[in-house]
């Protein structure tokens, strides 16, 4: 028989099963850290919370801000063996799925969190978080074009390159928050949270 925990995990929905919310943020304007909150913008990280709570029924404070720490607990799923990171120049779209987690990776260090991989032997940080949404698009809340967008996504990363020299990739059943927080919904017409743990 299963214990109570492994049967939690393999109920967890993938974090794509909540793509409708974060589409429903299209044109939402891009504003670094913003949440919706007092007429604010929303951020990459944002745009992708707004699949992970839909999909989990937990609120998006329950989730760390922190790529390393989302890793490490499976909260969008599993590193993706080939594609976690993958340098750009050696991406093969038919290898993605619709709903994978896009974490775009490059060189420059963020002091506050560990490198997330090594691409060519060198270690590369994650600097922007999107949505795969099939047939060569991602969603991105975007700082280059000011808001929630759909673009292609090989030539958004060429365009991209001093930035982005790859992409880390998470895919299938996410693991629950260890605390799932109740509030408001980042996406219109969501379903609120409202379970606790």
């Amino acid at each position: 028989m299963l214990s109570l925990t492994v049967m939690v995990f393999l109920a967890q929905k993938p974090v794509g099963a909540g793509v409708e919310a974060a589409k429903a943020l299209l044109g939402t304007p891009y504003e670094w850290g913003g949440r919706l909150r007092k007429n604010e913008g929303i951020d990459c990280m944002g745009v992708v919370l707004a699949a992970a709570e839909r999909a989990s029924g937990c609120g998006w404070k329950s989730y760390p801000v922190r790529p390393t720490e989302i890793v490490a607990g499976r909260l969008w799923g599993a590193p993706v063996e080939g594609l976690s990171p993958v340098a750009t120049a050696a991406l093969a779209l038919e290898r993605l799925q619709a709903g994978d987690v896009l974490m775009l990776v490059g060189p420059i260090q963020n002091p506050a969190e560990p490198a997330i991989g090594t691409l060519e032997g060198a270690p590369v940080w994650v600097w922007h978080v999107g949505l795969y949404l099939g047939e060569g698009e991602a969603l991105f809340g975007d700082h280059h074009a000011g808001a929630t967008v759909i673009e292609r996504l090989v030539p958004y990363l060429q365009r991209n390159a001093g930035e982005y020299s790859g992409v880390f990739i998470t895919r299938g059943p996410a693991t629950a928050p260890s605390r799932c927080r109740r509030h408001a919904p980042l996406a219109p017409g969501a379903p609120r949270a409202n379970h606790r743990r």
